[in-house]
């Protein structure tokens, strides 16, 4: 038994995987081909051989944001999407997200808001969520009502707003908006699946999948308060600071976001 990798069915052909470090990526297996989406980071151990034991269809890979937990594996896969937004971030930056690897991103076909990739019976349609990086996407599938959401929304605890690739606050907002907006377009039924499924709701009061509607509402007012002056963080505890200036963690009903004062407006 392989003690790395925790594996769950969450519909007919559609699998979540985390390894041992929370990292969370998914199988959705079509009628002709199966997508992964993400790839998590397991140092030392290729991810084919587990994604094989529930599909031997053709295989493509869909990144919804270019952090090392999501990209570290594409170098296994010869068909891959990703936002091409996120060669907005520097250079320096993306090298940094590859770790001990050279992975060539800029093979990765673009994929933006409306784009839908066919598997054969099972559809993923693709919106952009400006935010937690220039270029994050989700992912519906359509026929389980299934979004995956990277880590656009946070993972049922916090939104990491505070990495030096994160957009300000006032356009993060927006795409929160456009993102609750869509969901109701497109029924407004799915199901929320993140990229870290270990991840726990901060009061514990609710489980962490999937995730709903109520925790982008509470994010979205969450969001808003800080932009208004409403609400100020207090000291972060987070243990992963790439930059000098201090995070600050906020809370609002079910929402939490780690976010530097800095970066709350565009022009300050």
């Amino acid at each position: 038994m392989d003690t790395e990798f925790c594996v769950l069915r969450i519909e007919t052909g559609v699998y979540s995987v985390t390894n041992s470090s929370g990292h969370t990526f998914y199988i959705v297996e079509g009628d002709e081909r199966a997508a992964v989406i993400d790839t998590g980071c397991t140092h030392g151990r290729s991810i084919l051989p587990i994604i094989r034991q529930y599909t031997q269809k053709p295989l493509l890979l869909i990144i919804t944001h270019a952090h090392s937990d999501h990209i570290y594996h594409m170098d296994e896969f010869d068909e891959v999407y990703m936002s091409h937004r996120e060669f907005e971030l520097p250079e320096s930056f993306l090298q940094m997200m590859m770790e001990d690897k050279q992975l060539n991103l800029r093979s990765a076909k673009d994929v933006r808001t409306g784009d839908l990739i066919g598997l054969g019976g099972k559809t993923l349609e693709v919106l952009e969520v400006p935010g937690h990086t220039p270029g994050s996407i989700v992912l519906l599938e359509k026929q389980n009502h299934l979004l995956f959401t990277g880590d656009a929304i946070g993972s049922g605890n916090d939104v990491w707003m505070q990495w030096p690739s994160a957009l300000p606050l006032d356009q993060y907002y927006p795409s929160l908006l456009q993102l609750l907006k869509w969901c109701v377009a497109h029924g407004g039924r799915m199901k929320l699946l993140g990229g870290h499924s270990r991840q726990c709701f901060g009061s514990h009061l609710l489980p962490y999948n999937p995730l709903s509607l109520g925790w982008l509402c509470d994010l979205i007012d969450l969001v808003d308060q800080v932009l208004q002056g409403k609400m100020i963080g207090q000291p972060s505890d987070v243990d992963i600071i790439l930059e000098p200036e201090p995070p600050l963690c906020a809370s609002y009903g079910r929402a939490m976001m780690q976010y530097m004062p800095s970066r709350v407006y565009t022009d300050k």
